[in-house]
């Protein structure tokens, strides 16, 4: 009886071990295609991603486009002439304040195609200089001045807001010069100038300013009458 073991010897030829310059070839061409398209992918990609003073952001490329023939657009989308920073991540790098920039493009997202571009600074008095220089750089346009501008103040810790129109009628006084400073002494965590006065006082002020009022301004009530003397005096306003 044959107890022999059958083997069967598969033979490999040398242009099965290796492939051939020809195939080589083919799967280079394949991987550089395969790039030029992802390449073309993220160039063309509708989500932009960029760093604005060490904060991460994301906008749309159609928001951008509002903008197309601005500084930042073409920074963003890598069209710039200019030298452009970038982070360690590849991001393109704006060296400018989160905040004023996360207020730029909140706006952005809400125009509409081949509307007028223009952008509104925060209605924090302090961030309005500096948002409108943030703009110049990045050639875009600000609103221009409007009396009914809305400014807000923290008075006592309560948020309280007006219009540019009221403030300007008493142009002489402390309150006035809080819109044209750089940075007021007093701010609070938000950046809003910090008047250290009873809100009910300031209220009543203001609704007396609003009326055209400049001077000789009352108090709510004969018990508030030293405190409000004392408000008006520091703000340079003249009681009755």
């Amino acid at each position: 009886m044959d107890t022999t073991t059958s083997i069967d010897i598969v033979t490999i030829s040398s242009d099965e071990r290796t492939e051939s310059p020809k195939q080589l070839k083919n799967s280079s061409d394949v991987f550089e295609n395969e790039k030029r398209i992802m390449e073309k992918y993220l160039k063309n990609s509708d989500v932009i991603q960029f760093n604005v003073g060490g904060e991460i952001m994301y906008t749309s490329r159609a928001s951008l486009l509002h903008a197309a023939n601005s500084t930042m657009t073409k920074m963003l989308l890598n069209q710039s002439e200019q030298k452009v920073s970038m982070d360690k991540d590849g991001n393109v790098f704006l060296d400018f304040n989160p905040k004023l920039f996360r207020h730029l493009l909140e706006q952005l997202r809400l125009f509409e195609e081949n509307e007028y571009i223009i952008f509104y600074p925060p209605s924090t008095p302090v961030l309005t200089v500096p948002f409108n220089l943030m703009l110049r750089k990045l050639g875009l346009k600000s609103a221009p001045i409007s009396d009914d501008d809305i400014f807000t103040f923290n008075v006592g810790d309560e948020i309280i807001a007006t219009k540019r129109k009221t403030i300007n009628r008493i142009s002489n006084s402390k309150l006035s010069k809080l819109l044209l400073m750089n940075k007021p002494s007093d701010m609070d965590q938000n950046g809003r100038p910090f008047l250290d006065y009873d809100a009910k006082l300031f209220r009543h002020l203001l609704s007396q300013i609003q009326t055209g009022q400049t001077k000789n301004f009352e108090a709510p009530s004969i018990e508030s009458k030293t405190a409000f003397n004392a408000m008006l005096q520091d703000l340079g306003l003249i009681s009755k």
